[in-house]
Parts: C-alpha cells; sequence; structure tokens
C-alpha cells in the first residue's frame, strides 16, 4: 500500500499556507486609478494578482487614511 510520508504531507501543508505580501507603492496607485474608473474589486484583484476582499479592505484603509 502506497502511502504518503509524513514529510510529503507536510511538505504541502506548507505550500498550500497563505503568505502575505505587502502592499506596493505602484500597486496602491494601481488600485486606485482602476478603482476610480469604475473598474470591480474582483476585476482589479485580478490584474494585481491578489483576492478581491484584500483589494476591497486594501482600498477601504487608503481612503481611511491609515497608511
Amino acid at each position: 500500500m502506497d502511502t504518503p510520508s509524513n514529510h510529503t504531507m507536510q511538505q504541502d501543508q506548507e505550500e498550500s499556507k497563505r503568505t502575505y505580501r505587502h502592499w506596493t507603492t505602484l500597486e496602491d496607485r494601481k488600485l486606485l486609478e482602476l478603482r476610480n474608473s469604475g473598474m470591480k474589486f474582483r476585476h482589479i484583484a485580478e490584474q494585481l494578482s491578489r483576492t478581491p476582499i484584500s483589494v476591497e479592505k486594501r482600498y477601504r484603509k487608503i481612503l481611511k487614511g491609515d497608511i
């Protein structure tokens, strides 16, 4: 019977963990530019390789002046 080793399972779990990527000034500018042109968060997320919820949260944070 073939079963994956514990080492392999641990590697798979580590690879599937989400990692936080800090926002760059360029990404912030692009986010504002695209949103101000009327683009939806999900389309902006695709362009920035981020999740729609992270894009929306970042946008609201920028507007609030928290950055």
